[in-house]
């Protein structure tokens, strides 16, 4: 079995089985599952599997990050489950009209991604080599790699109407032929020849000039036409997904076949071009109008918020709508400085992950950074975001603040971008391809390098060995080899006996670990060592603490003490926490837990004993505060831990 099907299978079984699966699809790196319970999905099962990044609830559906495979990955639960993207039913309208906008948006456009950004690419190499002089306008060449770069926008009709044919359940070919029609060689100057036969909206910032009739109804047809138009299409086509699901409703089976494409595609190309192709126009310019007015009102105030908000909503796969805005940008004007506004983001998660990998010591943390770092070197910012920036939140604000700056010196500068591409080969899409203008690449550059440089500074200089607690950061790796002995001070003042004494089976019978049970004398716990509070009930009886060579401590007071009312335990420390030995973490009272008649001894054990030769103790008896307690030992230095431990 491969590892996709095994990530497939593990996935299908801990979102409740197939049956639970209503709809199933994915952008670039996460599946989006809607699930008919989503109380059946077990989410810590799917975030402890290492080839999961994270999982989240939102838009109304369980979001599995996977990274950059999630294709195959998603490709395997449709083999597995026998379901299709044909077959798949049709998402309820659940949720919010935000949350169902950004989830259509999404499924539309998110599909058209990589050939997008790939169109790009080749457009921005064709302006850097006529810029160069590598080859000359109007050249064999130039015209070639011209039409590749150009031909994903220039017919984005076509691909849209083809995917958003598919996300509103619709025969997608249907789709492609009613955006094909809305860009139909030389239709734009044919239905604006000759005389003006009326002005639609005359006077207004909208008015649009009538040249042809269809059967005297005016055809309104904008002179630019329908190429790279984004909102038109969408609704033409879902206007024909309505009809198409009329007449596979009413026209006998035998003629279905022709007779619903052929209803379809008349009706919807007509009503289309009459009315909705108008309406979806105005629509859009309407959204163009409205920002530019809000750029002119403050176009720092503008792009500031656009900067901000656009690493947040990539978390919840909200970031969509926002790209599409840069897109029907571009369409009116041939650039977009929103898209190159949120370009230098991923550039602050690369200096992020280079800060990290570069300061942690743990092999688990530098394994998750570096494959984040290349992640983000092409524009996919889920897995630093998940397995860096987020976990430590301060690192996430960084990013925003580096992208904050990079954003802001191309949108002073006035840098678009001519091509819509991200990542490392989206710089070249900042070279001008009319004026080939070197200008907006350099400041492109400067921009990335900012946002990289303030990114990198905040987290390399903030950083604190072990902040991310268990997840990573300074923990040495289970290799017992690699780590140095550890002394365990005693976080209480009381009378030390064996742990197999302890009245709690799960201590005496050794299942959580080695380690020593104290019957405390005083209601107080210290900080046994350096570390990291990685775990703390709510009730304060049980704390985790990692400390920084990496051994894993429970203190555990009472028996039966999980379901006493919180208040009788004062937490000083919350998980998350960094202390220093000696420090105060909870204080408790003896005399209320007797009142409840609660044997307060206390477990002190190391949980991941089995990392180490041994864990050795080193009093019994009457024990104070930081005196030492237990040491763990490895396997080069039993001897000399030992007798050092001793001294």
């Amino acid at each position: 079995m491969s590892s996709y099907e095994k990530l497939a299978s593990f996935i299908i079984e801990k979102v409740g089985g197939e049956d639970n699966i209503e709809n199933i699809s994915h952008c670039m790196t996460r599946l989006r599952i809607k699930l008919y319970d989503d109380a059946k999905a077990d989410r810590n099962a799917l975030d402890a599997n290492k080839d999961i990044i994270s999982s989240q609830i939102a838009e109304g559906k369980l979001q599995v990050i996977i990274g950059t495979q999630v294709g195959d990955v998603y490709e395997e639960i449709i083999r597995q489950t026998g379901k299709t993207a044909s077959d798949q039913k049709e998402e309820k309208k659940k949720g919010n009209a935000v949350n169902r906008f950004a989830a259509l948006i999404t499924r539309i456009v998110v599909p058209s991604l990589g050939v997008l950004c790939a169109c790009g690419i080749i457009a921005g190499l064709n302006s850097v080599l006529l810029a160069t002089g590598a080859i000359q306008a109007g050249s064999g060449t130039n015209i070639l790699l011209n039409a590749i770069g150009s031909a994903c926008l220039t017919f984005f009709p076509v691909i849209l109407g083809y995917t958003s044919a598919k996300a509103f359940g619709m025969d997608p070919f249907v789709g492609m032929i009613l955006g094909a029609v809305l860009i139909f060689p030389s239709i734009a100057e044919s239905m604006n020849a000759g005389d003006v036969l009326m002005t639609v909206f005359a006077g207004t910032p909208f008015a649009m000039p009538v040249y042809k009739t269809f059967f005297g109804l005016p055809i309104i047809f904008p002179t630019t036409g329908y190429t790279s138009t984004l909102i038109p299409i969408m609704l033409i086509t879902w206007f024909a997904s309505k009809l198409e699901k009329v007449f596979k409703k009413y026209i006998p089976s035998v003629l279905k076949q022709f007779m619903v494409p052929f209803l379809t595609i008349l009706i919807g190309a007509i009503v289309g071009i009459l009315i909705i192709g108008p309406v979806s126009m105005i629509l859009q310019n309407g959204l163009s109008a409205g920002l530019n007015f809000l750029i002119a009102k403050s176009k720092l105030l503008a792009f500031a918020v656009i900067t901000l908000i656009y690493q947040p909503l990539v978390i919840f796969g909200l970031h969509w709508p926002l790209i599409t805005l840069g897109l029907i940008e571009f369409a009116a004007n041939a650039n977009s400085l929103i898209v190159a506004a949120i370009f230098p983001a991923s550039f602050t998660h690369m200096a992020a992950c280079l800060a990290v990998f570069l300061r942690t010591k743990s092999n688990k943390m530098k394994n998750i950074s570096l494959p984040a770092f290349l992640s983000a070197c092409f524009c996919i910012i889920e897995p630093s975001i998940y397995g860096v920036t987020l976990p430590v939140k301060k690192r996430f604000g960084f990013c925003m603040v580096g992208g904050l700056v990079g954003g802001l010196i191309l949108v002073l500068s006035n840098s678009p971008m001519y091509a819509i591409s991200m990542g490392i080969t989206g710089i070249m899409s900042f070279v001008n391809p009319t004026t080939g203008s070197f200008a907006g690449m350099i400041w492109c550059i400067a921009a990335c390098a900012a946002a990289m440089a303030v990114t990198f500074c905040l987290t390399w200089f903030s950083y604190k060995p072990g902040e991310d607690g268990k997840n990573e950061d300074d923990i040495v790796a289970a290799d017992p080899t690699q780590r140095r002995k550890e002394i365990i001070y005693s976080p209480m003042k009381g009378e030390v006996k064996e742990l197999s004494e302890m009245g709690d089976k799960a201590f005496s019978a050794g299942q959580l670990g080695k380690g020593i049970c104290i019957v405390p004398t005083e209601g107080k716990i210290i900080a046994p060592c350096d570390g990291i509070v990685t775990a703390l009930f709510p009730t304060g009886h049980a704390i985790g603490i990692t400390s920084n060579t990496g051994a894993e401590i429970l203190i555990h007071v009472g028996k039966d003490t999980y379901n006493l009312p919180e208040g009788m335990f004062q937490k000083l420390k919350k998980q998350g926490d960094e202390v220093k030995a000696g420090e105060t973490i909870i204080t408790f009272s003896l005399e209320e837990m007797k009142k409840n008649n609660i044997d307060p001894e206390t477990a002190v054990v190391i949980t991941n004993s089995k990392d180490y030769l041994d864990v050795m103790k080193l009093h019994m008896g009457t024990v104070n505060y930081k005196e030492k307690l237990l040491v763990t030992v490895v396997p080069e230095t039993v001897s000399g831990t030992i007798a050092a431990a001793k001294e």
